[in-house]
């Protein structure tokens, strides 16, 4: 594996630089805007220099910029989807090359009232050479801009965790949102990584006394408090399936979000206005297409050329939305209505990829900090609460993953924990070896005769004896572990006999899909030891 890369240490983007970058944001000049801080960020041949990066409120706008609707799902405009890559583009490099906890992208992901006190005071200390970090100067930074205040990520979202659960209701309901949200989710779940990654490297051992509290992670998870009933919804959150249970739990960030562009003819309509420059009646040259009433559309205060004395911020009028829009549909897709089993009915394959990465992420904090969150038992028991009830085919996507996302030890141990319920097992001790496998899980049916659960038990089994060989624990006398493996096989298929009731629609679909998932979970065991025996 290549080293990883060096990252950069960072300093302030230059004054004349800034000024020149947020009049372009005020004046919606996005890409321009990026342009220029992507080559301030990039520019020079030294990879030792410090990288030029500019206050926490820029950083803050361009995450909302690359997913508010305004930019992406509810416009065509090709100006506005481009200045969403742009900013999406730029903090995804940032978060990629500099280091985190210097770069300002722990403050400019926060959310809710915290966040935006503390935006001017962190800058100064998290900067290396900063020789111009004053406070007024990150005044003059403010940015006169709805999507910088009434309109930015920060001030519409309770906290993290609706972000979470909405955008992963949106992979199942409303697939233009979601390709928004999933960029927006992984470039988070990677400054969150890179961020642990800096305070409790995973290959290394911890010094003691290392303080996790300012982690991005701990402070997502303070924010829903302790308890097993607030953790709870975190994984409520993470599990988001958009039904309407959840959309109700996880509602919209912005109002009417999932709506879809207007349509052209209403726009030429709308924009026929009067251009009176004597006036200051500009017509449609500032308007926003998302319909929403602009602060910069109504009155703009042009930035001197220099570095500004400080200025009083403009408080942003309240959104409003275009009547003529009331009725339109949302951007839910036609398969999105009707009721599924398969790996859509959880929003996709790179929905689930994200979902995965979420439970590595909280299984790695737990293991570093488990003061802080809870202890790895209590957190298994709660993967264990909201993964066993999903649907097949959703369930084996998280005990047989097609790559794995935790390592076998751990994996091994969530299976356990999720054995416990479905085949009334008690707790082993300790690791699981051969001998334990064969003693108290190869040959277990589930406790009661649906299909569903035994198959789910087979998986469980076929996703241990996996474990087991990975991590080269499997002696070479596997006559008596084969033995096992086929009682259980057997027992499983006795118990699911033993229900002759007659099923239809749904119900019959899914006993379908449970067999088959039992024989083929079965046949993939028995290669396995054919193989293994040599």
């Amino acid at each position: 594996m290549p080293p990883a890369r060096k990252r950069r240490k960072v300093k302030s983007i230059p004054p004349t630089v800034l000024d020149q970058c947020t009049i372009c944001l005020e004046e919606q000049l996005y890409s321009n805007a990026y342009a220029l801080l992507s080559s301030s960020l990039t520019s020079g041949p030294d990879v030792e220099a410090p990288a030029c990066v500019p206050p926490v409120q820029h950083l803050a706008l361009a995450s909302t910029l690359a997913i508010h609707p305004s930019f992406t799902s509810r416009t065509e405009s090709v100006d506005k989807h481009a200045a969403a890559e742009a900013a999406m583009g730029y903090l995804r490099t940032l978060a990629e090359t500099t280091i985190i906890e210097e770069s300002g992208l722990k403050e400019g992901l926060r959310f809710g009232v915290a966040s935006r006190k503390t935006e001017r005071t962190r800058r100064a200390s998290t900067r290396q050479g900063n020789a111009n970090g004053t406070s007024e100067e990150e005044d003059n930074a403010q940015i006169r801009s709805q999507y910088a205040d009434k309109q930015s990520l920060a001030e519409n979202a309770e906290d993290f965790w609706a972000v979470v659960g909405w955008a992963f209701n949106c992979s199942v309901k409303y697939k233009t949102r979601w390709t928004r949200w999933r960029s927006w989710l992984d470039l988070v779940l990677d400054v969150i990584e890179a961020d642990l990654d800096a305070c409790a490297p995973e290959q290394t051992k911890r010094p003691k006394g290392t303080d996790l509290s300012s982690t991005l992670i701990a402070q997502y998870l303070s924010s829903v408090g302790a308890g097993r009933q607030n953790n709870r919804r975190v994984m409520r959150a993470i599990t988001a399936d958009g039904s309407t249970q959840s959309l109700a739990q996880f509602p919209e960030i912005w109002k009417n979000e999932t709506r879809p562009p207007k349509k052209k003819q209403d726009e030429r309509l709308s924009n026929k206005r009067k251009l009176d420059l004597d006036n200051e009646e500009y017509g449609d040259y500032f308007d926003d297409e998302s319909g929403e009433d602009s602060p910069e559309s109504r009155s703009r205060a042009s930035r001197s050329g220099t570095t500004a004395s400080k200025r009083s911020r403009r408080s942003g009028a309240s959104s409003h939305e275009n009547a003529a829009h009331e009725e339109e549909d949302s951007d839910e897709t036609p398969e999105a209505a009707f009721a599924s089993t398969g790996v859509e009915s959880f929003g996709g394959t790179d929905s689930i990829r994200i979902r995965q990465r979420f439970l590595s992420l909280l299984t790695r904090f737990s293991l570093a900090a488990p003061a802080l969150f809870v202890d790895t038992e209590e957190l298994f028991a709660l993967f264990t609460e909201f993964v066993r009830p999903l649907p097949l085919a959703i369930f084996q996507q998280f005990v047989l993953p097609m790559k794995p996302y935790l390592n076998s030890d751990l994996h091994a141990s969530f299976n356990e924990m999720l054995f416990r319920p479905l085949t009334g097992s008690s707790s082993c001790r300790g690791l699981i070896d051969q001998r334990e496998f064969e003693a108290s899980f190869a040959h277990r049916a589930a406790t009661n005769t649906s299909i569903i659960d035994n198959a789910k038990v087979s998986l469980l089994t076929e996703s241990l004896l996996r474990a087991l060989w990975q991590s080269h624990c499997l002696d070479n006398n596997l006559s008596g572990l084969k033995t096992q493996i086929e009682k259980g096989v057997h027992a499983r298929n006795q118990k699911i006999g033993g229900d002759g009731r007659r099923k239809a629609g749904k119900k019959a679909g899914a006993d379908d899909e449970g067999r088959m998932v039992l024989q083929s979970s079965a046949d993939r065991m028995s290669v396995l030891l054919t193989v293994l025996a040599g």
